[in-house]
Parts: structure tokens; C-alpha cells; sequence
């Protein structure tokens, strides 16, 4: 398989992952329609930059080091799938709230600033690098696709793509569930829809948890 075809086969398999609902997709669109645009792009970049750091790591055989660590690696789950149950607690006390979102939240997005941005940009972050299992599946898609001795250029090269497509698909996610429509209809439905992300976010973490090793 050429270069090129190598760099295309990874595309394609992060594409098809990257389109695969999962705690992500959730945490992004719900802060888009329940916040801002610019805040779920800081969530969407969060998450970016976790999954960059995860498919380098992946890339260099960190996996493998993780695989000896088996403790750290269990630790690592418990933590992240913690933080998963958290975050879904977080979305039900919300839901408590009531069917409308607090008064300006929504309609005056630009008054968050700065430090809600980077709030919401850390909390991407810290999502997804509390969810081992991103670094597996990198893992075993270099491990199959990239030769044995590739070049560092190609490896830097398929990080590239990947970075690149997924602070691309979850900003552009963003954007999409922060227009008018949707926060309109984010707003009438909150309590619901919160609960469902709730849900799903903690049963996300509660299997993380169950699976763990330590």
C-alpha cells in the first residue's frame, strides 16, 4: 500500500468512527443549543485536542507502555468514567431546573466572555482524555494500516488528518445545534433532553467503570 493510500485508509476509518454518536457528540451539541455557538466550539475543540493527543500517543506505542501499567490504565478508566458519571449527574440536576434555561443564558451568549469558553473547552478536554479506550482504537488502527517502519513524516502526517478532521466535525457540530431553531426548540425541550444526555452519559461512564482494572 503506497503513502498516500496509507494516509487515505486512516481518513476514512477516523471518519467513520468520528460519525459514531458518543459521549462527545452529546456534551458538544447540548452546550451548543443550550449555551452558544462559540461555547460548543470550545467544547468541540476540547475534544479535538484530547483525541490529537490520544491518536499521538497511540502513534508512538504509548498503548503499549499503558498495556504493562495496567493499574495506572485501570486508575485512568475509573477517573474517566467518574467524570463521565459526573457530567450526567450535572445534566440531570440541570434538568431540575425547569423547562427554560436561566434568563440570558441562551439569548446573551456574548456575555460569557472568555472564562466560559475556557471552561467549556476544558471540560471537552477532560471528557476525552478520561475515556482510555480513544488510545485503543487508534492503536489498532496504526498498528493495521501503518507500515511497521513508517517514516516519522507519515506518522506526523496521519496525526495531522486527524486532528484536523476532528476539531473540524465537532465545531462544525456546533455550529449546526447552535442555530436559532435549534436552541428554540433546545429551550422548550430542556428537561427532557437533558435527561436523555444524562442518561446516556452515565451509563457511558458506568460501563467504563465496570470494565476497569486496577
Amino acid at each position: 500500500m503506497s503513502y498516500a493510500a496509507t494516509l487515505a485508509a486512516i481518513s476514512l476509518a477516523d471518519l467513520l468512527a468520528i460519525v459514531s454518536p458518543g459521549p462527545a457528540f452529546l456534551l458538544v451539541s447540548r452546550t451548543a443549543a443550550g449555551r452558544s455557538r462559540p461555547t460548543g466550539m470550545a467544547t468541540g475543540l476540547g475534544v479535538g485536542a484530547a483525541i490529537t493527543l490520544w491518536a499521538t500517543a497511540a502513534t508512538f506505542g504509548v498503548a503499549a507502555v499503558m498495556a504493562r501499567f495496567a493499574a495506572f490504565y485501570g486508575l485512568l478508566q475509573l477517573a474517566g468514567g467518574a467524570y463521565l458519571i459526573w457530567l450526567g449527574l450535572s445534566a440531570w440536576h440541570d434538568a431540575g431546573r425547569g423547562g427554560a434555561p436561566p434568563p440570558g443564558e441562551v439569548a446573551r451568549p456574548a456575555r460569557a466572555g472568555g472564562p466560559r469558553r475556557h471552561r467549556a473547552m476544558l471540560t471537552g478536554f477532560l471528557l476525552t482524555l478520561g475515556n482510555p479506550k480513544v488510545v485503543v482504537f487508534f492503536s489498532s488502527i496504526f498498528v493495521t494500516l501503518l507500515p511497521a517502519q513508517a517514516p516519522l513524516w507519515l506518522r506526523i502526517a496521519a496525526i495531522g488528518i486527524i486532528a484536523v478532521q476532528e476539531c473540524t466535525w465537532y465545531v462544525l457540530l456546533a455550529a449546526a445545534f447552535a442555530q436559532a431553531c435549534m436552541q428554540a426548540g433546545y429551550a422548550r425541550l430542556r428537561g427532557g433532553i437533558d435527561r436523555v444526555v444524562g442518561t446516556a452519559l452515565i451509563a457511558a461512564g458506568a460501563r467504563i467503570v465496570a470494565l476497569a482494572r486496577v
